[in-house]
């Protein structure tokens, strides 16, 4: 993996055969879903996250940030959308240098916010549809309140950040 990540940047994987490119490609996409599985249940735990916060260097959390944002973007992966959710509110609450660098990444609070309004637009669309009879195979399927309440502890130790107030006030009406 480690040999792979280094020459990735250069490699270009077109040319090779499919037998060799979709092996290698599988087990990458598994690696990066186990590892946000990992990561998001080892977060449960107070003392873990202090340990992931303490790792070095700060750049690689900054990225792991980013990465965690770009998860929650992408409404087609509910499942890594939740597990951004854990871990992202599991690392802002964990300390405030974290909050400040999550509330620092572009788009943080509104990606944190559209998780929240895309998961009681669901609740809404399930609601309304408990009544009907079914003839369209599009489920509406909400986030559990749990993770409803992780997102919005993560905003809240976002909130806590002075320098995230000029953030927030830009989704006041949301």
């Amino acid at each position: 993996m480690v040999t792979l990540a280094n020459i990735s940047g250069q490699l270009d994987l077109s040319p090779l055969p499919e037998s060799l490119c979709l092996p290698i490609l599988d087990g990458l996409l598994h690696w990066a879903s186990l590892v946000l599985e990992t990561l998001s249940k080892l977060s449960t735990r107070d003392a873990n996250v202090d340990l992931i916060l303490a790792a070095p260097p700060i750049s690689r959390l900054e990225t792991l940030y980013s990465t965690l944002l770009r998860f929650l973007r992408d409404r087609k992966s509910a499942v890594c959308r939740e597990m951004a959710v854990v871990l992202l509110a599991s690392l802002a609450q964990g300390h405030s240098l974290a909050a400040r660098a999550i509330a620092l990444q572009e788009r943080s609070i509104g990606d944190l916010l559209g998780f929240l309004e895309d998961s009681l637009a669901a609740a809404r669309c399930q609601q309304s549809q408990a009544g009907l009879v079914h003839e369209q195979n599009a489920p509406c399927e909400p986030a559990s309140v749990d993770m409803m309440r992780r997102a919005a502890r993560a905003l809240l130790a976002l909130a806590e950040v002075d320098e995230s107030r000029s953030q927030f006030t830009l989704h006041e009406s949301r």
